[in-house]
């Protein structure tokens, strides 16, 4: 099971979080925060669902998911003559923003064990300040000294960004 298919990731959060690197405007985000909703609670989607949804004409909201569409983050599958919307490709490794949360499985591998709650939060909230890349650095240079701490990561990191 991909990451981003686990019931603790918050998609819709991680779409807010990344409005930015995913270079999306704001028709885009709601289209793809909307679908994700209906697709969570297996509601049926449509342009007529999602025009009245999001309060915007038809014709807005096909150009929007045609952009999605082109962009790679909207594929519409049919089944049994069913339309379903899918975003998954979104959170794709072709993004490398996705990386972030993968940061879990590599601090419980270099940890030796499985993250407290208080770890993942912690974690979590690292994810919100520093990029991936300096996150690895600061475990990195953790792992140098044989400090397996989230404590002892986080004062890295507190360094880091006063030297910046």
């Amino acid at each position: 099971m991909k990451i981003y298919q686990q019931r603790y990731f918050d998609r819709r959060s991680w779409i807010l979080e990344n409005i930015n690197k995913l270079n999306l405007d704001s028709n885009e985000t709601l289209l793809l925060l909307l679908i994700d909703y209906f697709n969570q609670y297996n509601k049926p989607l449509s342009i007529d669902t999602l025009s009245k949804s999001s309060n915007m004409e038809k014709i807005l909201v096909d150009d929007t998911i045609s952009s999605l569409i082109s962009k790679g983050y909207l594929v519409l599958v049919t089944e049994s003559g069913h339309i379903s919307f899918n975003i998954d490709n979104i959170f794709e490794a072709k993004n490398e923003i996705i990386e972030n949360n993968d940061i879990f499985e590599i601090f419980e591998a270099e940890f030796g064990r499985v993250l407290s709650q208080k770890e993942a939060s912690t974690i979590s909230e690292w994810l919100r300040i520093y990029d991936y890349n300096t996150i690895i650095k600061a475990l990195r240079e953790a792992l140098i000294y044989n400090k397996k701490s989230i404590n002892y990561i986080d004062k890295i990191l507190a360094k880091g960004l006063e030297n910046e």
